[in-house]
């Protein structure tokens, strides 16, 4: 058998062997570390931002402001104080458990559908953040390459619910989730470095492809001492009074940026 016969017979092969002349995609907790590589863990985050929630097309209502300061205290640990002209409060996540206090009343202690924005910011272990994605419905085991903004990322989970990730970077860029019958995008955009960690300076939050939160980080700087009373749930709970009432999902999607959630899907059915 001569030469050209030799390597027609090799490429004919290497055809059809499974997986063969595919570009290599990782499975989900390889990718998951290399971005928390590349983002880091710090001791901690302190990050001071404005949300601005947009006000509906169409109608007198316009946009508000709400200002906040996250703490975080890795692993898994965010405290975030919120103000606003309707309310003031303060949401805790503590090891995958949560409350938020408003006006002095402990309203939730289950995660909204805004709060799912800081999920990729918090679990800063692949293994966290692959927990976190599982039980926010993502499909994990599936990875594959995507398309976003004209950037090639590589996709954890499906188009209707997964995390984008830049191919080339490795920042998560896109969070895309199944919630309560919406389809909820948060975005992440400008990161920026401080020291060794990197932050997201500008994002937002869509519901079924409409824009309804922007969000502007004014600054963000490493903290590596918090007191964990902060986020200690149980005295949280002994601190503030709690009405079944509030605490339901009725009552819930009434707080300020859910109603808005809810209003702005009105909108556009």
């Amino acid at each position: 058998m001569n030469k050209r016969a030799y390597l027609f017979l090799f490429i004919w092969v290497w055809i059809l062997i499974p997986g063969s002349g595919e570009a290599y995609v990782p499975q989900a907790p390889h990718l998951l570390h290399l971005v928390v590589q590349k983002i880091k863990q710090p001791a901690g985050i302190e990050a001071h931002q404005i949300k601005t929630v947009m006000g509906q097309e169409g109608s007198e209502e316009k946009s508000s402001e709400i200002e906040e300061k996250l703490i975080y205290v890795f692993p898994n640990q965010l405290r975030s104080r919120i103000m606003s002209e309707a309310q003031t409060g303060f949401t805790v996540e503590s090891n995958f458990k949560f409350i938020k206090v408003i006006n002095g009343q402990v309203v939730s202690r289950e995660k909204s559908v805004v709060d799912l924005y800081t999920d990729i910011l918090l679990y800063r272990d692949h293994e966290s953040l692959l927990k976190q994605l599982d039980s926010a419905g993502v499909e994990t085991q599936k990875v594959s390459f995507q398309r976003y903004e004209g950037t090639i990322c590589y996709l954890i989970g499906t188009l209707e619910s997964g995390l984008w990730i830049d191919k080339e970077t490795f920042f998560p860029v896109r969070y895309v989730v199944k919630k309560n019958n919406w389809t909820v995008e948060f975005a992440y955009t400008d990161w920026q470095r401080q020291s060794k960690t990197w932050y997201p300076m500008s994002g937002g939050i869509y519901i079924d492809k409409r824009l309804l939160v922007t969000i502007a980080v004014k600054s963000f700087d490493l903290k590596s001492q918090v007191s964990s009373e902060m986020f200690n749930l149980e005295k949280i709970k002994q601190m503030y009074p709690e009405n079944d009432q509030d605490v339901s999902e009725k009552r819930m999607q009434n707080e300020a940026l859910d109603k808005g959630l809810e209003n702005f899907k009105k909108l556009y059915e």
